[in-house]
Parts: C-alpha cells; sequence; structure tokens
C-alpha cells in the first residue's frame, strides 16, 4: 500500500498539470507541457499515475482534438493537433511507443481507471437502440457486456482510440456543413495515372511527379497505431517472447487479438458502418429482435483519406495470406490458405487474413455512395471513394513500398519497416481467383451501380467521369478474362 503522503502528491501534480493543459496556448507552453507529462508518469507507478489519467486525461485529449468539453458539438481549428509545430511533440507524446503508451497499458491492466464516453459521439446506429439491448451483442469486440446506447464504459486506451477514431468523422461532418460552393477537380484521374496500373501499358507513363507526399500528424499517428496493435500476418510478429526461454500464459495471445479487433472494428464502425441503415446482417438483427428506423443516406463525405489508408494496411494481410499460399505464382488452389483461416477466430493465431471484418462494411459504404451521393456534391470527393474500390479490387497490385515514407517520418529502424518485411501483390497470378470469387459483388454489383452513378453526374465533371468509367470497365474486363483464361489452363 502507497503510502498517504505519495497519493497526495500525485494527486497535487495531477492537478497542476490539469491546470497547465487548461491554460496552455503557445506552442513552447505545449512543448513543456508535454515534456512534464512523460516526466510526472516516468516517475510514478500505475498506482500513482491514475490520478493523472482520472483528472487530466480528458481534458487533454479535449485540446489535442480542438473539442472544448467532450460534449462539444465539433472541433476547432485551435486543437493542438491542427499546429504544424508540435507534430514532433505531439507525435512523441502520444506515439504507441511512448512513455504515454506504456503507462495507459500498466493503468489498463490492473483495471485502475474507467470512463463513460458520451453516447452523442458513438457511431449513429447505436444511439438508435434503446437501453434494453446490450451493444455487446452486436458488436462484443468493442463494446463491454455492461454497455448500452446511454452507459459507455471504457478502460483508458479505449476512450482514447474512440476520440480518436471520432475526431475525423466530426471533422468532415463541420467541414461539410460549412461548404457552401461545390468545387471540382480535374486532376486526379488522369488516363495516364489509370493506365499506369495496367500490366502492359506501364511502359507509358511519362510526366509523373516526384513531389514527396504529405502526411498530417493524423496520418502517421493512425499508421503507427496500426502497425502497434494490427498484424497483418500471424501474432508472432507481435509476440518477441515466442522466442523466449520463458513462459507466458495464453492471456498474452488474448490481450494481443482482443486489442487487434477492438482496433479494426472501432475503426469500421465509427467510419464505414456509421449511419448506414443496414448495419448488421438481417439474420444477426431477426435473431436479436433490433432494427434500425434511419432511412437511406450517404455515408460521411470526407474520410477517404483515412479510410484508404486502413483499407490499404488491412490488404496487407491479404497479400500476405495469398503469398504464403503459393508465393504469389502458385497454380490455383481452391483451399486457398486466406480462405480457409479468414472466416476462423483462433485466438491462437489471431485473424490471418481482414478481409471477412471488412468486406460487408466497405462493400456497402462503397454502395451508399453511389446510391445517394447528392447531386450537389463534388464529383472529387466521389473519385476519392472511387481510388478506395480500385484499390479493393486489385490488392494483386499493393505496394509494400507506399508505406516507406510512412515509416521514415515515424521513425521506424528500416528492419522493422513493413517495406522491408512483407512483399507486394506481385500481379494477377491464378491464386487470386479466389479472392474475386469472394469478392464477386465488388466487381458485379458495384459497376451496375456505378455506371447507373456516372450517368447521374456525367454534366458534373466529364473528364473525370469518362475517365473513372474507362478504369472500372477495362479492370473488370481484365480481371474477368485472366480469371477465364486460368480455368481453362487449369
Amino acid at each position: 500500500m502507497l503510502p498517504h503522503s505519495y497519493t497526495l502528491d500525485s494527486v497535487s501534480k495531477s492537478q497542476e498539470l490539469l491546470s497547465t493543459i487548461q491554460s496552455a496556448t503557445s506552442p513552447s507552453e505545449i512543448t513543456s507541457l508535454c515534456t512534464s507529462i512523460e516526466t510526472f508518469l516516468h516517475a510514478h507507478s500505475p498506482d500513482q499515475s491514475r490520478h493523472f489519467f482520472s483528472l487530466a486525461f480528458p481534458t487533454l485529449i479535449c485540446n489535442i482534438f480542438g473539442f472544448e468539453n467532450p460534449r462539444a458539438a465539433s472541433p476547432s481549428s485551435s486543437g493542438w493537433i491542427n499546429i504544424p509545430d508540435l507534430d514532433k511533440t505531439l507525435f512523441s507524446l502520444l506515439s504507441p511507443s511512448g512513455t504515454l503508451a506504456t503507462s495507459i497499458s500498466a493503468v489498463d491492466r490492473l483495471s485502475l481507471v474507467k470512463y463513460l464516453f458520451p453516447a452523442e459521439r458513438l457511431p449513429h446506429w447505436s444511439r438508435s437502440l434503446s437501453d434494453k439491448h446490450n451493444l455487446s451483442d452486436l458488436c462484443p469486440s468493442i463494446f463491454s457486456s455492461s454497455s448500452s446506447s446511454s452507459q459507455i464504459q471504457l478502460n483508458v486506451f479505449q476512450y482514447f482510440f474512440f476520440w480518436f477514431a471520432y475526431y475525423p468523422v466530426s471533422k468532415a461532418n463541420s467541414n461539410n456543413s460549412d461548404q457552401i460552393s461545390v468545387k471540382t477537380s480535374t486532376g486526379k484521374f488522369r488516363l495516364e495515372n489509370w493506365k499506369s496500373s495496367i500490366p502492359g501499358f506501364s511502359a507509358s507513363k511519362n510526366n509523373v511527379s516526384n513531389k514527396k507526399p504529405y502526411y498530417d500528424l493524423y496520418t502517421r499517428l493512425l499508421y503507427a497505431y496500426l502497425r502497434a496493435n494490427v498484424p497483418t500476418s500471424d501474432l508472432t510478429s507481435h509476440q518477441p517472447y515466442r522466442s523466449s526461454i520463458l513462459h507466458y500464459g495464453s492471456s498474452h495471445d488474448a490481450t494481443i487479438v482482443d486489442r487487434a479487433e477492438f482496433v479494426v472494428n472501432t475503426l469500421i464502425h465509427f467510419w464505414l458502418v456509421d449511419n448506414d441503415f443496414s448495419p448488421f446482417p438481417v439474420s444477426v438483427c431477426k435473431a436479436l429482435g433490433v432494427s434500425f428506423p434511419f432511412g437511406e443516406m450517404p455515408p460521411t463525405s470526407g474520410l477517404s483519406k483515412v479510410v484508404k489508408l486502413f483499407v490499404r494496411y488491412l490488404g496487407l494481410s491479404t497479400v500476405t495470406a495469398f503469398c504464403e499460399n503459393g508465393n504469389s505464382s502458385s497454380s490455383y488452389s481452391p483451399s486457398a490458405r486466406w480462405r480457409t483461416m479468414e472466416v476462423s477466430k483462433n485466438k491462437d493465431l489471431g485473424y490471418a487474413c481482414w478481409n471477412q471484418c471488412l468486406q460487408r462494411p466497405l462493400y456497402r459504404f462503397l454502395l451508399r455512395t453511389l446510391l445517394f451521393c447528392p447531386m450537389a456534391s463534388s464529383v472529387k470527393n466521389v473519385s476519392q471513394v472511387f481510388s478506395l474500390w480500385i484499390r479493393y479490387l486489385e490488392p494483386w497490385n499493393i505496394k509494400v513500398g507506399k508505406f516507406k515514407e510512412l515509416d521514415a517520418m515515424n521513425g521506424e529502424k528500416l528492419e522493422n519497416s513493413v517495406s522491408e518485411n512483407g512483399s507486394g501483390g506481385g500481379g494477377f497470378t491464378p491464386c487470386w481467383q479466389d479472392y474475386v470469387l469472394s469478392n464477386y459483388l465488388y466487381y458485379t454489383s458495384l459497376v451496375m451501380h456505378f455506371i447507373g452513378f456516372a450517368h447521374r453526374f456525367l454534366h458534373s465533371d466529364v473528364e473525370i467521369v469518362v475517365q473513372m468509367v474507362l478504369k472500372v470497365c477495362f479492370l473488370t474486363l481484365f480481371v474477368y478474362v485472366l480469371c477465364v483464361c486460368c480455368v481453362l489452363s487449369y
């Protein structure tokens, strides 16, 4: 038991940090504050640091993301995350390998602190449920068994990550409501851009910009959290003790799997599902006696950038599973390893492929964009969703080198880089037929809905819409022909 003086010291110091968090405005003051927080957490035990998380941590989150209080309708531009001079400081503070993350894990391990997350900030579908329905029945990976639609109890990591996932949704909603005029762009889908991704046309690629891509702080943190918590092959990559002579209990495996499922499903439900009028399969809703009264509406506009990174990262697991199944060049096998592993949730292995988690939510996200996108919407926004769809259609073209810039910006060692520990899709081979068949609706139904969308929006920007139509028609025809050829040769 801690002496009374130590407890009082940690409480008073936490209160001082709270006051500093509330008053800090300039980059220099915020930088000094972040250093003080790390020093405090490093010097105190979990039992002492829990006072910081109880008293100061919620206010810290609000200031970082620009919420004046947990009930604020939308983030303000004064949020610390919007100050470029603080990128290095905040990334160090919020990094999954930093002192704050270590303290959060230690406090959560002892279940010392719990929070109530504002119900009005939850995904839209969860707000429509009455208190008689337990959210864990529908989504046990992110809601505890005691959670109702009005009482969402979370530990420290879960509380932070809910706010982290909610931030871009709230920001996008705020930006969409502020838009008065419709802006279009004609530079996203030039002919040479999409033609270069088709085998046989890469030689015609020219005038490609060598401009280094820019990643804001949120994008870097998202990638860091995915890398730290979501394995793309198996859990051994996230369990260094596997090679140790020490023996660890199965709870270590379960914790890693549960954390990975929580991160993936939280992002799926905040970003992809959210206001979907059919957030779960009909059979599940009938079995639990739940219904969702809200009508048809498009998904939140403005999330394409973070969703593309999320989908592309999870796509690495699909590529890894296919490569391990046939090294991307073997003959077609109807019992592909990825298919066998995606339908099971083995707690000793976890998800070998995240495709099953992503398949339905992403399909409905794309479908609702095509069906319910308002006529006043910018074609630029839709073209970004279109790019997301194309990435999902051709995972064999994933280039792990695309993550090299993020690895470098986040300070990852070369040997730990995703681009050094994984290989790309390697182009279409017979083993990818199983992927195409399992995602058949992406290549058929969505194409038909897209043609209808293109007909409605052709007048908005003829160049962009025509190039999108050519791209999807050429790609789907290309895949159909290759699949037929592979079957005939087999």
